[in-house]
């Protein structure tokens, strides 16, 4: 066929503002508005025609920041399997979101120095990414009611430069003797040289799981779907990596959400050797049989969040947080792994599979299931620095070592490995984030998902080159701070840098524009709230969003905080009769908290501790008696995650420095008349609030730290960040393979 000719021209800054206003969410994947943080870049408008559908290859030639670029698009048959689909299941009913029957419209072009993927899903529309040697460009419709004064099929479209340690796994794998010469393992040592790989996986979300996300996506079905989809092309990602030599392809058959776990699947509370057991047997029997069957999965994939626990030396053990069979892959009953994601402990403090770091612990099991064992286990290669380490950590290790690479070159093949499926399922295709989906879950969607809170943020806005490595996160709400892990693939980490394979690298050599953010007004305060204690006021939030302008690849701009408290005058809603003493509040918040934790004395008082300049959560703590020391103790580590405050509420009356009143404002005892500047207050010593891999009680120091003697007065008022930050990296050390004669006996 003839090419498609395509008209281009510039569009500026100033013009496009106004019809970028114009475009639909639903673009959001590769526009955000546009200007979106870190999104604006250099673009251009041009017109194409609609495609041929009965032609193939189809041709395109346009002209784009000077480049001449001719594209020879043919249909995309590994993507996704045609028969993929996603069932929410509760009990008896299935519901299977919409999303199917679309045709193969995903197609790609190849030649010596571009490569590019499309979809032509829609009439007359392109959406895709054009990789050229030194930079990538995005394509995407543009749509506007003025696009009714356009004549005939020729549709502008927008080209734009895109800019694109604690985890347990000593004894996570089972391994498998196998007959390598059975029909199912045949050697194709030739053919394997230049085959790609491709693992057909169904996912499994399991009661648990859904418990924990679903209120956080409103029980947004879709939504949860979607985030699944990103969590999948992040492992994807890893399986691309350039470190692995060769890249093994990731394609969905099907991914089932239990609302209710299935009758015959029961997981045991996360023992992980009946819950691996249980959901080998329920992949096997669900599992259509015959790998010509377009609906049969090579690996089953069971994703929970169950806090996944051994027993040792008859000691509960929680360091695992996957388990699976080595060389199970392709097999009836060892194709199947199970890996934890949104876990927390007790106390609700995340383990770091609670985020995204659960991306690498799923890519670790699947990396014993087609064949893997772990760094410096039977090979030459470190112990730490890489995906199959025995110690995963939130802090780096996040590409393949030579000995994982050397698997893979040298696996035995398998033919279920060596088919391929057909077109994918538009909305189902954990592609659409093309391995960075850091792009759409930039780090504070990452922070948000993590803590399961909206208002989440970074910890450290200033370092942003270092969440390549470690990302961490704060909320207004709780104190402390939480490790993350590394921000995954494609974060943004800097002005035109991003996360690659763990570091942040620069994206392309030209320099993109810059806009710095700019606030917007602060929402209407919301009713006075009250804790109705005397001397003290009431309180009222609001909010403001970095929205007027949003940041522009950049972070400057929005300084200070997102969410605020007032203090308003609580008479009408607090008549003198029912108002508390700060004692009585503190006496009866005690009662409570010694429900929870057994070493607080339920009949003792409870008190407010004196204000000190240094800790200004001090006055703001609620201080309650230990049954095991002559001291009060404010529980604000062990509470902080649990929806139980350990606090005063805002407003609550906490100093007078003889001129003016002090009252708490976000567990800060703060004058009547503050307001925030940059540096205003900070955590004396900041705590990690994440979960440790065993229970530990605190050290004296800590205890002390947060104490006070019988009297009131406090027993320490300084802490080294160690003593308030100990290290557990040698304790997520776990076997989280299984030998054959483990897992059958």
């Amino acid at each position: 066929m003839l090419p498609v000719l395509i008209t281009t021209f510039v569009l500026g800054c100033a013009f496009a503002t106004g019809w970028f206003a114009d475009l639909p969410q639903e673009y959001g994947i590769y526009t955000n508005d546009i200007f979106n943080a870190d999104e604006v870049r250099d673009y251009e408008i041009i017109y194409l025609n609609g495609r041929n559908e009965a032609t193939t290859p189809v041709l395109y030639e346009l002209t784009a920041f000077g480049k001449k670029i001719n594209l020879r698009l043919r249909q995309n048959n590994h993507l996704t399997a045609p028969d993929f689909s996603v069932a929410v299941t509760d009990g008896n009913s299935t519901r299977v979101l919409s999303g199917s029957g679309y045709d193969n419209c995903y197609y790609l072009h190849r030649d010596e120095e571009t490569t590019a993927a499309v979809n032509l899903c829609q009439s007359h529309q392109m959406e895709g990414l054009v990789f050229l040697p030194n930079e990538t460009l995005e394509i995407f419709p543009f749509r506007s009611p003025a696009l009714k004064f356009h004549a005939g099929e020729r549709l502008p479209h927008i080209i734009r430069k895109a800019n694109h340690k604690l985890n347990p796994f000593t004894d996570d794998g089972i391994n498998l003797n196998l007959n390598y010469d059975s029909d199912i393992y045949r050697k194709k040592r030739e053919t394997r040289k230049n085959a790609r790989m491709t693992i057909e996986a169904a996912l499994f979300l399991d009661e648990p799981a859904y418990r924990i996300f679903a209120p956080f996506f409103d029980y947004n079905d879709e939504k949860l779907r979607d985030m699944l989809l990103a969590y999948i092309n992040g492992v994807q990602a890893l399986f691309h990596h350039p470190s692995l030599g060769k890249s093994i392809d990731i394609v969905l058959v099907k991914i089932e959400i239990f609302k209710k776990q299935p009758s015959d699947l029961p997981h045991f509370e996360g023992e992980r050797n009946q819950l691996l057991d249980s959901f080998c047997l329920y992949n096997e029997k669900h599992n259509p049989r015959g790998d010509e069957n377009p609906r049969h999965w090579d690996m089953g994939l069971y994703v929970s969040g169950l806090n996944f626990f051994a027993s040792e030396n008859g000691r509960r053990s929680d360091a695992t947080m996957g388990l699976a069979t080595v060389n199970g892959v392709c097999t009836e009953k060892y194709n199947c792994i199970i890996a934890e994601f949104g876990t927390t402990n007790v106390f609700g403090k995340p383990y770091p599979s609670a985020g995204f770091t659960s991306v690498y612990i799923l890519a670790h099991e699947m990396g014993h299931n087609i064949g893997m064992h772990h760094d410096s286990t039977g090979n030459n290669c470190p112990k730490e620095g890489y995906i199959m380490s025995p110690s995963r950590g939130t802090n780096g290790e996040t590409v393949w070592s030579s000995c994982s690479a050397n698997v893979v070159s040298t696996m035995t093949s398998t033919k279920c490995l060596d088919d391929s499926p057909h077109s994918p399922v538009k909305n189902f295709d954990h592609m659409k984030y093309d391995n960075n989906p850091g792009q759409i879950w930039r780090a504070k969607k990452q922070c948000e998902l993590l803590i399961r809170d909206h208002d989440a943020e970074l910890f450290n806005p200033d370092r942003l080159e270092d969440i390549c490595e470690n990302l961490q996160c704060k909320t207004p709400h709780r104190s402390g701070f939480y490790f993350a892990g590394p921000a995954l693939q494609g974060t943004d980490c800097g002005t035109n840098k991003w996360c690659q394979g763990g570091k942040c690298v620069r994206k392309e050599e030209k320099a993109v524009k810059v806009v710095k953010g700019g606030w917007s007004n602060w929402t209407p305060v919301g009713e006075c709230s009250s804790g109705c204690i005397k001397k003290s006021r009431g309180y009222q939030p609001r909010r403001r969003t970095c929205t007027e302008p949003k940041p522009v690849n950049t972070d400057e701009g929005c300084e200070g905080p997102s969410y605020d408290v007032q203090i308003c005058k609580d008479d009408k809603i607090c008549s003198k009769k029912k108002r508390k003493t700060v004692t009585e509040y503190a006496t009866e918040k005690c009662r409570e908290f010694s429900k929870i934790l057994p070493d607080l004395d339920p009949k003792a008082n409870g008190l407010q501790a004196m204000h000190e300049s240094a800790r200004l959560w001090m006055a703001c703590a609620v201080f309650c008696k230990r049954k095991d020391a002559d001291m009060y103790y404010t529980p604000r580590i062990e509470l902080n995650d649990l929806g139980t405050d350990p606090y005063f509420p805002d407003g609550t009356w906490c100093h007078n420095d003889g001129l003016t009143n002090y009252y708490c404002l976000q567990h800060h005892c703060l004058p009547e008349n503050f307001k925030y500047v940059k540096g205003s207050f900070q955590e004396d010593v900041a705590f990690s609030q994440n979960a440790a891999p065993k229970t530990t009680k605190p050290s004296n120091e800590l205890l002390h730290y947060l104490g006070l003697d019988l009297n009131g007065k406090p027993l320490l008022t300084t802490l080294m960040p160690s003593q308030a930050n100990p290290t557990f990296e040698d304790d997520w050390t776990d076997k989280d393979y299984l030998e054959v004669g483990d897992h059958l006996g």
